[in-house]
């Protein structure tokens, strides 16, 4: 049994707190000077442990430079400290800092699982370049907080990942220059309000009618018309709602999300119609609003309602606009819709 695996099980400890109290040993054992200055008391076992990495990737280097790393433990805090030693090991030896950034690299991955709700949930480590386009691109997306608006930001950044994702839909081919696209399916019966038996998204499952109809609002839209469950009859031409003519006027006309006090920018927005097309709706610019992704929600859960030229929350003293009538249709329909 290794010392690590020893420790683990007597000491009740996980593995990585078993590996790092074992390194800190070598390290102590190994370099007395960092050694004294744990035993006095000098460095919290923190500040030792990340002086007992550095020690065990680059022995020699930390030996030669241990007095001025040790300096560093001394007088700056832990955040600095990780950072400074991390600028040590890349100015300490370019060729062991390439090698490292190459093993980094390799350990790089990325994992998605969707839960038992439908929810997706991403475990992911990513190498320093890779991981600073994210967070790049992270912060440039993620909407700054609406007045008196309680979301977390963590909530927020959520939002971002997928409008970021959304925007390569939008641009972006996949082998053979197909588009690539989130697919929905969904029986004609669910989008009017009938009692309907589909309606789902391909990775994650099933959705409801009105996350669907939402989903339609700025989407390509294909004819399906089956017999029964799953023979296809026939299998119409996708058809872009809206335009990339009218995108680009309801862009220049609304500029932003027009939720109230909202200046979410038109690149990240959502196309609304005020009327739906499934209830007679046309897509004119007369007709669709530029909405952020979390205020479109709102809009279609009934949180938030269309007035004049604004989107604004519903209140106590402020009804919402009765819903447009619906068209009913007894054709044999489903529609699968590609949003880009």
């Amino acid at each position: 049994m290794s010392l690590t695996r020893w420790l683990a099980v007597h000491g009740d400890l996980d593995n990585g707190h078993a590996k790092a109290l074992v390194r800190l040993a070598a390290t102590i054992t190994t370099h007395p000077a960092t050694g004294a200055a744990v035993t006095r008391g000098d460095m919290s076992h923190t500040r030792a442990r990340i002086l007992s990495r550095a020690a065990q990737t680059h022995p020699n280097l930390y030996e030669r430079d241990e007095a001025t790393l040790l300096g560093f433990a001394r007088d700056q805090t832990i955040t600095e400290l990780n950072h400074a030693v991390r600028y040590w090991r890349l100015c300490a030896d370019d060729t062991l800092a390439e090698a490292s950034a190459a093993e980094q690299r390799d350990a790089a991955y990325l994992q998605a699982s969707i839960t038992w709700a439908g929810m997706v949930r991403f475990d992911g480590l990513l190498d320093p370049e890779t991981g600073e386009a994210v967070l790049a691109a992270l912060d440039a997306a993620t909407p700054p907080p609406v007045d008196g608006e309680m979301r977390p930001a963590s909530n927020r950044r959520a939002e971002a990942l997928g409008a970021i994702c959304e925007q390569w839909l939008r641009n972006g081919t996949i082998d053979g220059g197909l588009r690539a696209a989130v697919t929905l399916t969904v029986d004609l019966d669910t989008l009017q309000g009938r009692p309907g038996r589909h309606c789902e998204l391909t990775h994650t499952g099933p959705v409801t009618a009105e996350t669907a109809r939402r989903i339609l609002c700025d989407a390509d839209v294909a004819r399906v018309i089956t017999q029964g469950a799953s023979e296809i009859l026939d299998l119409g031409r996708a058809t872009r709602v809206p335009s990339p003519a009218l995108r680009k006027a309801l862009n220049l006309r609304d500029g932003h999300c027009r939720f109230r006090g909202c200046d979410r920018p038109a690149v990240w927005c959502d196309v609304h119609h005020v009327v739906h097309w499934l209830r007679g709706g046309t897509t004119c610019l007369e007709n669709v609003k530029l909405l952020c992704r979390h205020h479109h929600v709102m809009v279609h859960e009934g949180e938030a309602f269309v007035s004049g030229n604004h989107v604004l929350p519903i209140t106590d003293n402020i009804p919402p606009h009765p819903n447009p009538p619906q068209h009913p249709s007894n054709r044999p329909v489903t529609a699968a819709t590609r949003r880009q």
